[in-house]
């Protein structure tokens, strides 16, 4: 959701922890206690995952188009995770010339791009992200 928060979780009988014991900077304060049982409340809706199917569905649906257009590899991953192969090495100059557009793109190798949208991206956003990056391989030819 945002905010760092981290915790332990286990049985009496399993934990060698007294209440206490494990500090850290990522542990439970109030403040982020509430932003992560708010982040639990959405993300354990049944349509909160349908969404997510949904939007992953339509955003390599898109990219596989825009594969075919160019001539580009496959798209892979799962949900709002997803990977498009470039068969060349560009995508450092693509994520600079999306950023440039106002999409933010990572390119984890230099023949491919990594998508990973916020989890409540709406459909209107994917087809925006992706008529931006349409615009930058059209402009790179």
């Amino acid at each position: 959701g945002g905010v760092p928060l981290g915790a332990l979780l286990a049985t009496n009988e399993v934990s060698c922890f007294e209440h206490g014991d494990q500090g850290g900077t990522y542990n439970g304060n109030p403040l982020m206690c509430a932003a992560g049982l708010a982040v639990l409340d959405q993300v354990s809706k049944p349509e909160f995952l349908a969404h997510i199917n949904k939007a992953g569905a339509h955003l390599q649906m898109k990219l596989g188009q825009l594969a075919g257009e160019f001539g580009l590899g496959a798209t892979r991953g799962s949900g709002l995770l997803i990977a498009l192969d470039l068969g060349r090495e560009v995508a450092p100059e693509i994520v600079a010339k999306a950023m440039e557009n106002g999409l933010l793109l990572n390119a984890p190798r230099a023949d491919s791009l990594r998508f990973m949208p916020a989890l409540n991206v709406s459909i209107e956003e994917i087809d925006e992200a992706v008529s931006i990056l349409d615009l930058v391989l059209s402009e790179m030819g």
